[in-house]
């Protein structure tokens, strides 16, 4: 029986600044229905205050308690791990998520050695310059620590770029491999199992993305579900050789099944 739900933010809930249609009334009913549910991101374009506004502004009421987001659990590993001096391949304003660190930036003069390199989501950000400085980081080295590593993401033009590619590119220059925060790592997933105090077997994810939401999830035996919304293209799913436990239309078919409305699939 599932008793407790995690969702992926981006392409599930809205697509900036657009709520996906039917998604606010999902939320609604989900808190009402008193159910176990966090809402997961690995976005790293900008900090979790500017997040909560989002959703906001796109209709939603859903308090901070509830996000969980890539960036919060990369300032808890780099923490943890005693790595407080970063060399910072991240937007400036996720600053304000990450206290008690130190970041240096690329373009500062006379860097010095540093103790891990974080990459989030540069957009534009990611040139030559940068992306050769962290390559110099990790070969005196830093240890390489993505908040996440998705190809891509779905804004309102269409597909773009996300930092995925460039953690490949520096782990391929640097001959290391990345310690990802934000999903897919297991890590990410058990900690959000922990915020619900729920076993995986009580537990769905949904998400637009079968690589990053559905399949971690799964593996750590949770259902898996994976919504049409957002980034998801038919013509790959069917292509694939993995399967989601279940192909929603949208998150209000998830919630509608969930809280008992719906007989069949």
């Amino acid at each position: 029986m599932i008793e407790g739900l995690l969702s992926d933010v981006h392409g599930v809930l809205y697509v900036y600044p657009h709520a996906v249609p039917g998604s606010v009334a999902a939320v609604k009913r989900l808190q009402d229905s008193g159910r176990p549910h966090l809402f997961l991101t690995n976005s790293s374009q900008h900090p979790k205050s500017w997040i909560l506004e989002s959703l906001t502004t796109a209709g939603f009421e859903i308090a901070a308690e509830h996000v969980l987001t890539a960036v919060e659990a990369a300032g808890l590993h780099l923490r943890r791990s005693g790595l407080h001096r970063i060399g910072w391949l991240c937007v400036p304003d996720l600053v304000e998520d990450l206290a008690g660190l130190e970041a240096v930036f690329p373009h500062a003069p006379g860097t010095g050695r540093v103790d891990a390199v974080l990459v989030g989501d540069m957009g534009s950000g990611f040139t030559y310059e940068v992306l050769n400085q962290a390559f110099r980081w990790l070969h005196e080295g830093a240890k390489l620590i993505a908040i996440a590593r998705n190809r891509t993401y779905q804004t309102q033009d269409g597909l773009v770029l996300d930092s995925g590619p460039f953690v490949t590119l520096l782990e391929e220059a640097a001959e290391v491999k990345a310690e990802v925060t934000g999903k897919p790592s297991l890590t990410f997933f058990q900690t959000a199992l922990s915020h619900l105090g729920l076993p995986a077997s009580s537990v769905a994810m949904v998400g637009d993305d079968l690589e990053a939401d559905v399949l971690p999830a799964m593996d750590l035996g949770m259902r898996g579900v994976l919504v049409r919304t957002g980034k998801f293209r038919a013509e790959r799913y069917d292509a694939g050789e993995h399967r989601a436990d279940w192909v929603a239309k949208d998150l209000a078919q998830v919630v509608n099944k969930l809280l008992g409305e719906m007989t069949s699939d």
